[in-house]
């Protein structure tokens, strides 16, 4: 398994009508967005990147709900209900074959759309599962606003720096999360080391810092104690 896979982050960055902002803590199936953003990054995975004999196009790949359910912990009927929610945001296309779902990750070779989703990192030694999404309760909003920001992130991380540096104001925009419940759900990532958090200076005066954020397992010698702070222009 690579250290990351390409994951399309287009829709993520979409400014007109932001798709993570649709999903809510609310009504009887809330707990299925959750399940409906582990799903998307399993299937990232698990795509194919380049054509291939079963494949002419990049973004398909083949999984049982047995699968799903080992790699995220999840019951058939989160899975299950996850992937109506990809569907109804139109991020995942899916067809039946066998016992097997054909998965196709929607826009997945679109140029300019795409960001560096950890692979390797997040799983276990034998690459049979995802530990950190055999924590998840389904039972708590910070964990849905936790992978909003984690998306949002990795979407918005720089190549350049290997950092994403966005404000609580974009954060808003782009995921529909209120200020007062960001930093919960920035603190539930580190603490599941996901991503670490730096400060950089800004120009209001000489005690006012930012936040930067780094997803962890993507270029993970690429931050501020091996580049210093001239690499994010302070």
């Amino acid at each position: 398994m690579k250290s990351w896979v390409k994951m399309p982050s287009y829709w993520v960055r979409e400014e007109s009508s932001p798709p993570l902002t649709q999903l809510r803590w609310s009504g009887d199936q809330k707990a299925d967005q959750i399940a409906a953003l582990m799903i998307y990054i399993v299937l990232a995975h698990h795509a194919n990147d380049s054509p291939t004999a079963e494949f002419p196009e990049p973004g398909y790949c083949r999984l049982t709900y047995e699968r799903l359910l080992d790699i995220t912990g999840l019951s058939k009927a989160k899975i299950s209900g996850g992937i109506k929610v990809l569907r109804a945001l139109g991020l995942v296309s899916v067809e039946t074959s066998g016992r097997v779902n054909i998965y196709k990750v929607a826009n997945f070779g679109q140029k300019g759309g795409w960001a560096k989703l950890p692979s390797k990192g997040l799983y276990s030694k034998d690459l049979q599962r995802i530990p950190v999404f055999h924590e998840y309760k389904l039972r708590s909003k910070v964990e849905l606003n936790a992978l909003k920001i984690y998306f949002l992130i990795l979407s918005f991380r720089s190549n350049d720096t290997n950092y994403a540096v966005i404000s609580y104001e974009r954060m808003t925009t782009y995921t529909g999360i209120v200020r007062n419940d960001i930093r919960p759900a920035v603190s539930l990532l580190v603490a599941q080391g996901l991503i670490h958090v730096d400060q950089k200076s800004t120009a209001h005066n000489d005690f006012s810092t930012s936040n930067m954020y780094r997803p962890c397992y993507v270029e993970p010698y690429r931050h501020l104690g091996t580049a210093g702070r001239a690499m994010v222009g302070t």
